[in-house]
């Protein structure tokens, strides 16, 4: 590589690169529940093997959900927040802004 940083490389094929910003934006939804995932996980200062007691399940079904490999349901993503001594909330949220005038 030529010593340019991930990063700015990402920025770039942001610009250059044909259908690169649609596959990115398309794993944004993705990108943020694996990002909830951690986050709630590390909040409540446990380790995958902690959680994944908790949901009475294994240590790889956490890291599996964790990484994104697979689509949590809505009821493993509710024993996930119970784990985790979190709230679960899904909002739905309109793609594009609409402006609403009197």
């Amino acid at each position: 590589m030529s010593g340019r940083s991930l990063d700015d490389l990402h920025k770039e094929w942001l610009k250059k690169r044909r259908g690169y910003k649609a596959a990115y934006d398309a794993l944004e939804e993705e990108f943020s529940i694996i990002s909830a995932l951690i986050q709630a996980r590390e909040r409540a200062g446990l380790t995958q093997e902690q959680v994944a007691k908790r949901m009475k399940t294994t240590q790889t079904v956490v890291a599996r959900l964790e990484s994104g490999r697979t689509r949590p349901s809505t009821r493993t993503l509710e024993r996930f927040a119970e784990a985790t001594e979190s709230r679960l909330r899904i909002i739905l949220e309109p793609k594009t802004a609409r402006h609403v005038t009197a």
